[in-house]
């Protein structure tokens, strides 16, 4: 054989190969785009024990010593298993870490039964750096469970600080921060929401006001370390 046949040989055989790997990625890509496909339905149709969220970061900005209302979308009907937690690791101050759990349905414009249940609730410094930095009230001041059109509920959270929210029936979609005092609806089903200035809001003749607060509810929370039923 010649050395153009030769190179002629090996340009065929390079055109084969060419043409089945394009062959195999365009399969591949079908394959993957049908698996996507289904596992979006299956997201779609899963039950609760499938539906836990991977949590969104949240900065609360403003002031250490000062708690911000945060609102947080929740479903109905369903018991969404609400959690609000940071690491000591977050922000990089050892401000120290959390952990809250929450049991929340929201009452649906006056459809389902409200309630707001403190499930797990704890906190924890940092075992080497000194001086400790965990406040003496925590992360969490307060809890408030929506009415009317209130479609979730509102966390008084410590400001200057980072945390992980999840819900196990709410996929939430971005946060939004308000930095002046709120006198309209904002409240939707898919946006956490920080109020630097509090908010004050009526409509169809209900009013919904919350403004920052400088120290815990001891009666909402009245220790930071607590485990419903132990």
């Amino acid at each position: 054989m010649s050395l153009e046949q030769q190179i002629g040989a090996l340009v065929k055989a390079s055109e084969n190969l060419t043409g089945a790997v394009n062959g195999k990625i365009g399969e591949i890509d079908k394959e993957v785009d049908t698996a996507t496909k289904k596992f979006d339905q299956f997201i779609d149709s899963a039950d609760t024990r499938y539906m836990t969220r991977v949590g969104t970061s949240v900065f609360v900005s403003g002031d250490k010593d000062k708690f911000y209302p945060v609102y947080i979308p929740a479903s109905h009907p369903g018991v969404t298993d609400l959690q609000i937690n940071r690491s000591v690791h977050f922000d990089r101050n050892w401000a120290g870490g959390l952990t809250a759990k929450f049991l929340l349905q929201n009452s649906g414009w006056g459809g389902y039964p409200s309630f707001l249940v403190l499930d797990a609730f704890g906190h924890v410094e940092h075992p080497t750096v000194t001086p400790l930095e965990i406040r003496t009230d925590g992360f969490i001041a307060d809890y408030s469970n929506g009415n009317a059109f209130v479609a979730g509920a509102i966390f008084w959270l410590r400001g200057n600080h980072t945390y992980l929210i999840s819900s196990s029936l709410r996929a939430f979609i971005g946060v939004t921060i308000h930095e002046e005092l709120v006198t309209t609806n904002v409240f939707d089903h898919v946006n956490i929401r920080i109020f630097k200035s509090g908010f004050d809001v009526t409509l169809s003749g209900s009013n919904v006001a919350c403004v920052i607060k400088t120290a815990r509810n001891l009666t909402n929370i009245p220790t930071l370390s607590y485990i419903r039923g132990v």
